[in-house]
């Protein structure tokens, strides 16, 4: 077998070694996702909790694999974000950043993993504060978890979407029922034609 004839094979998702390095990513920065969302505390330096987030996925995923035949590249695939309340997205602070989160604020947590080139990525929405959210802020969670199940009934298999016509169409439409503002990167997300 060539190189290239392995390569396709591994890429293949009926290839179970495949499957495990997809599920061991995901199991990995989930966990990270849970540690990082435990660190979210008021005054808790934003820098520290993503370097502690990219440490876990580094300690893991360098924990395996460690006597394969073959070099297997692993470890942090999107390094760990926490965007917090107008910052929209991917807010990965330099070393010197000295942000700090307060209590109320909302983070946007982004982070991934990858174990030979086989990427799972998480993202979350979290409140810093010790009881129940309400409120605007509320509403924008519930918001995000309803479309993001509007987006998992809209894709099954078989059936041909375009992700930014059709997915993003539903999703700011479901949104702006909620009242809230959705940030649109282009006009991508309208329609062009009225078989979606």
């Amino acid at each position: 077998m060539s190189d290239d004839e392995r390569e396709e094979k591994e890429l293949d998702l009926s290839s179970s070694e495949v499957v495990t390095k997809y599920k061991s990513a995901a199991e990995i920065v989930n966990k990270a996702l849970q540690l990082v969302v435990k660190e979210c505390k008021p005054k808790a330096k934003i820098v520290d909790i993503c370097e502690k987030g990219d440490a876990f996925i580094r300690e893991q995923t360098g924990n395996m694999y460690k006597n394969s035949k073959k070099k297997i590249e692993r470890g942090v695939a999107f390094p760990t974000c926490l965007s917090v309340n107008n910052t929209v997205c991917h807010f990965s602070p330099l070393a010197s950043d000295t942000s700090e989160l307060e209590e109320g604020d909302m983070v946007k947590i982004d982070m991934g993993c990858h174990i030979d080139g086989f990427i799972a990525v998480v993202a979350h929405t979290h409140v810093v504060q010790s009881g129940p959210i309400t409120g605007k802020q509320a509403d924008v969670v519930a918001a995000a978890n309803t479309a993001a199940e509007v987006a998992l009934r809209l894709v099954r298999p078989g059936k041909k979407v375009n992700c930014f016509e059709y997915l993003g169409y539903a999703i700011s439409m479901f949104i702006f029922l909620w009242a809230l503002n959705v940030c649109l990167a282009s006009s991508a997300f309208a329609p062009q034609n009225s078989q979606a």
